[in-house]
């Protein structure tokens, strides 16, 4: 009886040991892969493979950059930061006993304040003949350290608010740059691209399993045969070197061939594992001939249809490219610092000029006038601020609202004037340095930045920039609205004789204070 019940329990645990040598889980064993990332909008003719930009932080890989007159050109404009409203935020907080009971009431403080930037890519594609632009924008909010008095919050900010502002405005255009640079070389560009970490193997990690040790095997020299591959480099060697173990894969899952869950499972693992292998060796109709097994297999039939449309991808790039494969050389080259050459003359590029200073005297808001120096290429640049030098030479910044003007020694005066400009991005109105071009007695016009133009009305407090939608949608309209008692002008404004430039501007302003002087 003893024997009888010995030989029963040895079966039982042989049997369970058979099971336990069949159950198989699966290990993700992620292996390194090189190749070149292809573009969805490609330059097909590789000597039309050149691009100019006037941000240096945009490289397109695969192409030579060129000072100009290349097929693509990327113009990058960065709006600035806007700076919303200073908010105290107020936080109640309360100390309690060990009963829990509220022994302290006390509120804490902080300054809170939202920024947002903006900026625009315009891309010209001369070989398509098109342009189109691409809007990026940031947001961030600002929460300062707590304070005992919103006194002392609104304090801190204040003394601290342009580190602040600077540190979003960097941050936020490194972002925006390297936006656009994702953007352009995923448009146009050839990137060389290696990952270790995106792709893996299904390994089975079950050591009581027949075949743990040789999957652990496979698993160690596929990955070293993949870290060989480089994205220049053919793939022959690599494929040779896999083959042995695609053999293998393919002889588990005929001999795993069962119609249960467990074999199931096993030769699912072969079956992704040749049709991962076969679709980095760049063998499609192979990777596709697995992609079904695994869909026929029903395990996880899902990897099998990613795998197909994975390959159908893939192969609708590389057509459109007009490419066999994605390993070859990519030249990427910066010619933008070479001298131009033309036929039968060299032109020799100037070293650039050091900004020149220009005196100028500042009036603030006290009306003291303070002698200062401002650099010329600065001028255009001024807008809510400017940086000036003092008289021992150190640069400081200042700000519109603090001053009224600002007179240059060349003759030209730029006044402190507020409206709300559309190239500085600034919603609401707000004090601006803005040459003057007219100062009449009704009406003046201002330049700021170099290319918008401001028109105030002496009876107004705000001036109203030519480049705003009421301007833009209907210049005459709006043009128009000034001429109230001047009949005459309102009528050669209605008739189109007044053009958004500057000098139709200032004939205008010219005429209307004429029209004035006369009544």
């Amino acid at each position: 009886m003893k024997k009888k019940l010995l030989f029963t329990l040895l079966i039982c645990y042989l049997t369970t040991v058979s099971l336990i040598a069949q159950r198989a889980n699966l290990d993700r064993e992620y292996f390194k892969v090189s190749y070149v990332s292809l573009p969805s909008n490609p330059i097909l003719d590789n000597a039309k493979r050149t691009y100019s930009s006037d941000e240096r932080g945009i490289n397109l890989s695969g192409f030579s950059r060129l000072n100009s007159n290349a097929t693509l050109d990327f113009r990058f404009d960065f709006h600035g930061t806007e700076i919303g409203e200073v908010d105290i935020h107020k936080e109640k907080k309360e100390k309690k006993d060990k009963d829990g009971k509220v022994i302290e009431t006390y509120y804490l403080y902080s300054a809170v304040v939202h920024y947002k930037s903006t900026a625009t890519l315009t891309t010209t594609n001369t070989e398509a003949g098109d342009t189109f632009s691409t809007v990026f924008s940031e947001s961030a909010v600002y929460k300062s350290k707590t304070f005992k008095s919103s006194y002392a919050a609104s304090k801190y900010y204040n003394n601290n608010r342009y580190n602040i502002r600077d540190k979003y405005r960097v941050d936020h255009r490194n972002k925006f740059v390297n936006d656009a640079n994702y953007k352009v070389n995923r448009l146009y560009g050839y990137v060389p691209t290696t990952t270790e970490r995106s792709e893996n193997f299904w390994i089975i990690a079950t050591k009581k399993h027949p075949e743990f040790r040789k999957h652990q095997e496979a698993s160690s020299a596929l990955k070293a045969i993949f870290k060989k591959m480089e994205y220049d480099m053919p793939l022959d060697e690599i494929a040779q070197e896999a083959q042995p173990w695609i053999d293998y894969f393919d002889e588990i899952a005929a001999r795993f061939n069962e119609d249960d869950k467990k074999h199931r499972k096993v030769r699912y693992a072969s079956y992704y594992n040749n049709a991962q292998i076969y679709y980095y060796l760049e063998q499609f109709d192979k990777s596709k001939a697995y992609a079904e097994k695994l869909i026929a297999n029903d395990y996880d039939k899902k990897d099998g249809k990613r795998f197909i449309s994975r390959i159908d991808n893939l192969k609708a790039k590389l057509k459109n490219n007009e490419l066999k494969t994605r390993h070859f050389e990519v030249v990427t080259e910066d010619l933008s610092a070479e001298p131009e050459v033309q036929i039968q003359q060299v032109i020799i590029a100037e070293a650039p000029k050091e900004s020149e200073k220009v005196i100028a005297f500042l009036i603030n808001a006290s009306n003291d006038t303070i002698q200062t120096a401002i650099n010329a290429d600065g001028l255009e640049k001024m807008s809510a601020n400017a940086m000036i030098y003092d008289t021992a030479g150190n640069l400081s910044e200042i700000l519109a609202k603090d001053n009224k003007k600002m007179v240059l020694t060349t003759g030209d005066t730029y006044e402190v004037a507020t409206f709300s400009s559309t190239i500085a991005n600034t919603k609401d109105a707000s004090p601006k340095f803005a040459k003057t071009v007219y100062d009449g007695k009704n009406i003046s016009l201002y330049e700021h930045m170099g290319k918008e133009y401001v028109i105030l009305l002496k009876a107004e407090t705000e001036g109203i920039s030519t480049m705003n939608k009421e301007f833009v949608f209907g210049f005459n309209k709006k043009l128009a609205s000034f001429c109230a008692n001047c009949d005459s002008l309102k009528a050669k404004v209605e008739a189109g004789e007044y053009k958004n430039t500057k000098e139709s501007l200032l004939a205008f302003c010219k005429a209307l204070d004429e029209c004035t002087k006369a009544k």
